[in-house]
């Protein structure tokens, strides 16, 4: 049977890269908002927007967690993960995307001075 778990997004960062210690890692920890447009069947196009939580291992999650703020656009790579856990009973799920690449969608200056536009 044919697995594929691949995942590419571009958007913008919502809110400032948090780390935490997991064992003897690093995991960063971020939410991305992608924007796209949609025509409706009226004609009239809309904007949708899907907030996806992202999660950065290691060395590469230090440096988002250094060069990424709020606002900045970015594109990433990963897959596609499930976290479940029990808390008191109660079973919780939730989806992320597990990041093992990402880059700058535009040069940092650029990035900041659209940002405070």
């Amino acid at each position: 049977m044919f697995q594929r778990n691949r995942i590419e997004l571009t958007g913008n960062i919502a809110k400032q890269p948090r780390s935490a210690r997991a064992g003897n890692s690093i995991v960063v920890r971020a939410r991305l908002i992608h924007n796209e447009t949609v025509e409706k069947a009226s004609g009239e196009t809309i904007e949708r927007l899907t907030a996806v939580e992202i999660e950065i291992w290691g060395k590469r999650g230090v440096a988002f967690e250094q060069h990424v703020t709020s606002q900045t656009p970015v594109y990433i790579e990963g897959k596609l993960q499930l976290a479940e856990w029990e808390k008191n009973g109660e079973r919780f799920f939730r989806n992320f995307i597990r990041v093992t690449n990402w880059q700058f969608l535009m040069p940092k200056q650029a990035a900041t001075s659209t940002a405070s536009a």
